[in-house]
Parts: C-alpha cells; structure tokens; sequence
C-alpha cells in the first residue's frame, strides 16, 4: 500500500487500440447518454480501463444511426446488429478497435467519434500506439 492518500488519474496518449466492452450503461446526468466502460487488449496498455460516453436521442432516448454509440455497437456487434440484439448489454464482452484519444481538458481518455471498427480478422497488433495511422475501415458502410 501507497503512503500517499492521493493517486493521480493515469491517461494513456491517443493511439489505436483494441478495445473489449466491460459495461454500458444509460445515464442522463449531462442529458441522454450511454456510458462504455471499456478495457485495452494487448499493447503496452492492455488492461488499462476507462469510461467513455455518447449522446442517446434528446427526445426519445434512443441511440441514433450516425452517432458514437451506434457506431461501437456496429463495430462490436456486426452490421444489422439493430435487428437482432435483446438487451443493450448484449454488448458486453464484445471488442472492437478505435482511437483511444484524451478529451479536450485532457481529464480523462475517450474513444474519437468515427474510428470504431471490427477486429480485423487474426486480431490487431499488439504494436498499434506504435503505427502513425490506424486500421482502414473506410471499406465499411455508413
């Protein structure tokens, strides 16, 4: 155990990650939201989690084509997904890779809106915060 009471917040700097789903959940404290709570897999910061959130409609609360969670439910789920999933915790224990980034303020890690995709097929290199530019996915549908 520390002898010091305070133990600053670790970031990690942006780069790719491969990311697996640990929780979601709806929450409404800065207007509808949905929280991922997410982990790394592999890399020099595999094990590392953090809290990420996307904005739910204002008026029906549903989460919208086009947006950051519908995007990490794609990438994680499959296209279609919309169609066969019971639960939003369906989710859970699925993975996906995107740029992990620091928000504007630097407070806390993120995932950057329109960089989640499927694991490519025989996984993601465990080097990716190494590479300059991420996995293309300009091949999949908007």
């Amino acid at each position: 155990m520390s002898d010091s009471m305070f133990a600053p917040k670790e970031i990690i700097p942006p780069a790719f990650q491969q990311l697996e789903v640990l929780s979601v959940e709806k929450t409404d404290t800065y207007g509808p939201q949905v929280g991922f709570k997410v982990k790394v897999i592999g890399g020099k910061h595999d094990g590392y989690t953090f809290v990420d959130y996307a904005t739910r409609d204002e008026y029906t609360g549903q989460i919208k084509q086009g947006t950051k969670a519908w995007s990490i439910y794609e990438a994680s789920l499959g296209v279609g997904f919309h169609k066969k999933i019971k639960n939003p915790d369906d989710i859970v224990g699925k993975q996906f890779v995107a740029k992990v980034e620091q928000t504007k303020t630097g407070s806390r890690n993120k995932v950057e809106f329109g960089t989640a995709g499927p694991v490519p097929a025989g996984g993601f290199g465990a080097n990716a915060e190494d590479e300059d530019e991420g996995p293309d996915f300009s091949h999949l549908a908007s």
